[in-house]
């Protein structure tokens, strides 16, 4: 068996690690900023289960600002509709002959001589009252046409409010057809061109509010498939498939929606990955770049100390934030460069911290006895000087972590952070960007900003109570 992993050694480690939780769970405050960062790593293993959402996706899952559901237990925002998501139903209401199923999918099979139309209609029941009427709506399908033989085929799509009135909201573009094809349709009552047909203004008019005008009721969704035979061996069939229709509510979910209405909540949860992952992972990187510089530059002495001090001191005088915001422009947003950027700039502190103890420890009693029984100086460093310096650097790696996730924020915020990652800093330059501070979307600005504080505040309360605990000149007196 390695020496590694004899008995004695275990015993040993067990002992070591037992007293050292002893010595740490006596520190209220390290307790509280482990728990903290225990919930934050909970969020961030677990994300695609405390989230249906993807907010890399963007998904619009209700409108833009939408508040937090919870906010419906005030008598003000007790009207505020959820979303609705309606699975469609269809009814023939003419043309039946010619409709060999319905349902979920309608299947026509049109086989005639004269001009017909088909008539199929599905219900939506809205049961909010339009104090608020819903700000937007949209509506999804698929259809295929196959075996198009001498015949046209027009498609046309009502909505009658509950008063009978009724409005076009979408027609086959290009008019009547010949051919075979299809597409997948998204009716979104925001899209500019469906207002202008309508007559409508951009910005000014909407079209959902013109749709949703009765307080209570159901509306009909009318679509209309006319054929126009061009011979008396007319065909034609047509494939209706996935159907959707959607009003996006005034409140949603744990914390509502940004401008765009994404869901906040799912962008808070997968932020908890990153922001943790670029915080220990840059930490690790200066700490192991400390301790190497530090050990080297206190044992060997010399000009190798004098070089890699000198060079600490250049590192400690450049403005660090600028020198950040250039680096990232120049070689790309990413977060791999983001956290070797931090690491790079970040191990100087430590490493004069761990020479000044490495300069007392070399000549003590037990390194002069390595000295003399023919070490080598990479032994001495790995085997004696290290295991002593190893709690100083772990105290340092915690408390690093924090300035770390602070870096990365202040980038993303600044618009120098991944596009392609979901952080916190991003969550705060988008609200600062598309009006979340002029809305006051406080539920779109304060959680990413608490989430920060409240994770770079646990590891700070973390740092602090290991370096009393491996620091015997900062303990307390019991």
């Amino acid at each position: 068996m390695s020496p590694l992993f004899t008995r004695e050694r275990r015993i040993i480690w067990t002992r070591r690690i037992k007293g050292f939780w002893e010595e740490f769970r006596s520190k209220k405050i390290g307790l509280v900023g482990l728990f903290i960062v225990l919930v934050f790593v909970f969020m961030a293993i677990f994300a695609p289960w405390l989230t249906p959402y993807d907010p890399l996706a963007m998904e619009r899952v209700a409108d833009g600002f939408a508040l937090p559901q919870a906010m419906t237990i005030f008598p003000q925002y007790a009207d505020l509709s959820t979303t609705r998501r309606t699975s469609i139903y269809w009814e023939v209401e003419e043309g039946s002959e010619f409709v060999q199923e319905w349902g979920r999918n309608v299947l026509v099979n049109f086989e005639a001589e004269t001009i017909d139309t088909v008539t199929v209609v599905f219900t939506v029941e809205y049961p909010y009252s339009q104090k608020v009427p819903p700000d937007a709506f949209y509506y999804e399908f698929e259809w295929k046409a196959e075996e198009v033989k001498n015949s046209k085929y027009l498609l046309k799509l009502f909505v009658v409010d509950p008063n009978g009135n009724s409005t076009l909201i979408w027609i086959l573009p290009g008019s009547w057809r010949d051919t075979s094809g299809g597409e997948s349709v998204h009716v979104d009552s925001t899209n500019w061109e469906l207002l202008k047909r309508l007559g409508l203004q951009l910005g000014v008019d909407n079209l959902a509010n013109e749709v949703f005008t009765v307080e209570e009721g159901n509306y009909n969704f009318i679509l209309e498939i006319m054929f126009k035979p061009k011979a008396i061996d007319a065909e034609c069939k047509i494939h209706f498939t996935d159907t959707t229709f959607v009003t996006l509510g005034h409140v949603h979910g744990i914390l509502g929606c940004d401008n765009a209405g994404s869901d906040i909540w799912a962008q808070l949860v997968y932020g908890a990955r990153v922001s943790l992952m670029i915080g220990i992972l840059a930490a690790a990187i200066a700490t192991f770049l400390g301790i190497t510089v530090g050990i080297t530059s206190g044992f060997v002495g010399g000009v190798v100390d004098e070089t890699l001090m000198r060079i600490v001191d250049i590192l400690l005088c450049l403005p660090l934030l600028p020198l950040l915001l250039a680096l990232v422009a120049l070689f790309g947003k990413s977060v791999f460069y983001i956290v070797l950027f931090v690491a790079i700039f970040g191990w100087q502190g430590l490493s004069r911290v761990i020479r000044a103890s490495v300069l007392s420890l070399r000549e003590s009693t037990f390194i002069e006895c390595a000295k003399a029984a023919g070490a080598s100086r990479f032994y001495i460093m790995t085997k004696h000087l290290l295991p002593n310096v190893l709690p100083i650097a772990f105290a340092s790696l915690v408390l690093s972590v924090p300035a770390a996730i602070l870096f990365e924020a202040t980038l993303s915020f600044l618009g120098f952070g991944d596009p392609r990652s979901p952080t916190w800093g991003k969550m705060l330059h988008h609200a600062f960007g598309f009006g979340g501070f002029s809305h006051l979307a406080w539920w779109w600005i304060l959680p990413p900003g608490l989430a920060i504080t409240f994770l770079c505040i646990a590891f700070v309360f973390m740092g602090s109570a290991l370096d009393e605990v491996v620091n015997p000149r900062l303990r307390r007196r019991r």
